[in-house]
Parts: C-alpha cells; sequence; structure tokens
C-alpha cells in the first residue's frame, strides 16, 4: 500500500506529516512511501534521509495520482490539485473541522475518504495516536519561550552583587495539555507560576507541577466527564471574570490557553484587565482563532494595549517544526498501523471507535460525524 506526502501550501506551516523516522517504519510494515520534493525542507528533513530510509522522492502530480493513503499537517484543503487523487484514496490529517467545515464540505461526492484526527477520542488506548496533544504539548512550551523573548525582565529570581532580582510571576489560563506544559516550563525557567481552570479535578496536577490552582468557589465543584472544558452558566462566567480580573493585576505573564470545542473560546481577561496590570507585562493569547481569550488579540499580532503587550502567535508548533513533525508522523504511523488488515490494505469499514469518530467522509459521503457548521 502506497503512503505519502505532500508539502504544506499555509505560508505559516513547516511541519511535515512524514519524516525520514517515520518512513523506516512504515517500509518495515510493507508501505511504499511517496514524499513530494522538498516536503521535509522547512523542518529540516532533506530528501537525501527519505531517499536512504527507502522513500521515492517524487513530484507532487504522480503522488496525487498513485497515493492511496494521502497524509498532511494541515493545509491540504487549500490544494486544488486534491481533484486528481486516486479513486478510493484516504486523505488523513488535522483538518480543524469547526472552522473548516465548508472547504471540507467540497470533497463530498468525490470518491475519497477523509478523516480528521481533530476528533480522535481521548481515551488510553488513542493515546500514541493523539496528534492534538502531542501539538498542544510544543505549544504550551513555545508559548512560555515566545513570552519569555519579549518580556524586558528576567524570568528567574537572581541575586547578585548589585541586588536581588525578584521572579517573574506568571498566570495560565487553561490546565489543559498546553496550559499543563506552559506550567512546568515556567516553573523550570523560574517564574512563580498560578493556574486557572474550570475543571477542579486538575487542580492535583496543577499543584504537582509547582503552581498554585486559583479557584472560583460557586459553580465550579461539579466535576465533568470530559477532557475537555465546558461553556459555564452566566453567573459563573461573571464570578471567573472577576476572579481572575484580581489575580491578574499582579502578574507579569499571562499565558492563555482555553479553548471549548465547536464553541467560540471564553474570554477571561478585558480590557480593563490589562489595564491594571503592570506596565510591560506580556500576554499570549493560544485561543485567538476561536475569538479569543484576551480582549483585543488579534492573530499574528503584537498589539500595544495600555503599555501592555497582547500577542496572538500563529501555529506555535510550526515554529518548533522538526520536533512537532517527529510527533505528528509517529501518531500519524501508529493510527494507519492500528487499521492495517492481514492482506495490508488500510481497513475503511472497521467498526472501531477511533475510526467511526474520526472518518468524516467514507467514499465519498458523509458519515454522521460529519460537522456541518
Amino acid at each position: 500500500m502506497i503512503v505519502a506526502t505532500i508539502k504544506e501550501t499555509n505560508k505559516n506551516e513547516e511541519r511535515v506529516s512524514i519524516t525520514p523516522e517515520s518512513c523506516k517504519n512504515f517500509i518495515q510494515n510493507g508501505f511504499e512511501v511517496y514524499v513530494e520534493k522538498g516536503a521535509g525542507k522547512l523542518a529540516n528533513f532533506q530528501d537525501s534521509e527519505y531517499i536512504k530510509n527507502g522513500a521515492l522522492v517524487l513530484e507532487k502530480e504522480e503522488i496525487l495520482s498513485k497515493a492511496e493513503i494521502l497524509t498532511c499537517v494541515s493545509s491540504v484543503l487549500d490544494n486544488l490539485e486534491l481533484s486528481s487523487l486516486k479513486k478510493g484514496s484516504i486523505i488523513i490529517g488535522l483538518f480543524n473541522p469547526y472552522e473548516n467545515y465548508k472547504k471540507i464540505q467540497n470533497l463530498v461526492g468525490r470518491d475519497l475518504n477523509l478523516i480528521a484526527l481533530d476528533f480522535l477520542p481521548r481515551i488510553s488506548r488513542a493515546q500514541s495516536m493523539d496528534i492534538l496533544s502531542s501539538q498542544a504539548n510544543l505549544a504550551g512550551y513555545k508559548a512560555v519561550i515566545e513570552a519569555c523573548s519579549i518580556f524586558k525582565k528576567a524570568f528567574p529570581m537572581m541575586m547578585t552583587a548589585a541586588g536581588t532580582i525578584i521572579p517573574a510571576k506568571c498566570l495560565i489560563l487553561g490546565a489543559g495539555v498546553a496550559g499543563l506544559q506552559a506550567i512546568a516550563t515556567a516553573k523550570r525557567l523560574g517564574c512563580v507560576v498560578s493556574a486557572f481552570d474550570v475543571r477542579p479535578e486538575v487542580e492535583e496536577q496543577v499543584n504537582s507541577l509547582g503552581a498554585k490552582f486559583i479557584k472560583v468557589e460557586e459553580g465550579s465543584d461539579k466535576k465533568t466527564e470530559s477532557v475537555y472544558a465546558k461553556e459555564m452558566s452566566e453567573e459563573y462566567k461573571k464570578k471567573q471574570l472577576n476572579k481572575i480580573h484580581e489575580i491578574a493585576q499582579n502578574m507579569d505573564i499571562i499565558i492563555s490557553t482555553a479553548l471549548i470545542p465547536g464553541k467560540k473560546a471564553p474570554l477571561l481577561i478585558e480590557n480593563r484587565t490589562i489595564e491594571k496590570m503592570k506596565s510591560g507585562s506580556i500576554l499570549v493569547d493560544l485561543a485567538t482563532s476561536a475569538g479569543g481569550n484576551i480582549q483585543g488579540s488579534e492573530l499574528g499580532k503584537k498589539i500595544n494595549i495600555f503599555d501592555k503587550i497582547v500577542y496572538s502567535p500563529i501555529n506555535l508548533p510550526s515554529l518548533i517544526a522538526n520536533d512537532a513533525s517527529l510527533l505528528f508522523a509517529k501518531n500519524i504511523f501508529n493510527f494507519i498501523k492500528n487499521f492495517i488488515s492481514t492482506n495490508k490494505k488500510f481497513d475503511i469499514e472497521s467498526t472501531d471507535e477511533l475510526l467511526l469518530k474520526t472518518l468524516l467522509i467514507r467514499n465519498g459521503k458523509k458519515t454522521e460525524y460529519f460537522y456541518e457548521g
């Protein structure tokens, strides 16, 4: 079976979905691997490395006409040449169906299969395939590094002959995968870290990383079975904003990571809060593409609001494309391997929930998990 990848067309995407390492794994499991020329260059993977590990490095047109499984990171939906894909091909990647449902709709009616790993169930046996977690982990790390590079002060406490530098205070909003890694990174850099999340059950994880957990006492005491945050009541939202307003005024750095799948991101930092913060404070919003946690944030821009910098980076994992690609490609390989039948074909008819919940289009037709918007 032929598994392949092509160059990402998005100018902000430097990752690649097949690396020389995963190429080797595919071939050891009986696959042929096709890679477009230069597909891994921006992630520091040279064509010669792919060839050394058994891949064929070809032009895009030849790949699309022969690939049985086409893997991608994020931008394949913008590729106009998809019409030349081989009939029955399977496309696997991250497609952000909540925002790109119209682009996905354009594939309906073609003899194609589309698997969006955005919808992979968060269960234990899927951990090795969980692209969202592996990339969010890197995003949380990189968000703190970006804040550190912008901040005009040192992060850790320093005792010198000229005096003592006090440590920076950092607030992490959202204690999911990205938030927990942001906490860990900020602690390693010497910050005094606090964290907020609507799920009280994450307090133990936050405390184990050495951070202080911020609570909104009423309305947040009901545990949820989901690993994702949920939308809260209006009364709770008011109390939440007031609590964060109170805490944020003493912070130097705020990293916001709060998202609710399929819904607008919750507003957690208002302009009134930014105005009260210390001059030179840095606020990094990782949720701007979904509406933003911080009032006034604009995707891809650093904005000065009341002498504070509000930064909304685009695609943080792509800024560390080599490691991000290595993890992404391992996730892709583990997913595909799970559905290879004895005849070395991908079992698109499998009833495994890992496939059923990620398969948006089967043989050109919408499945029950197709997101309509």
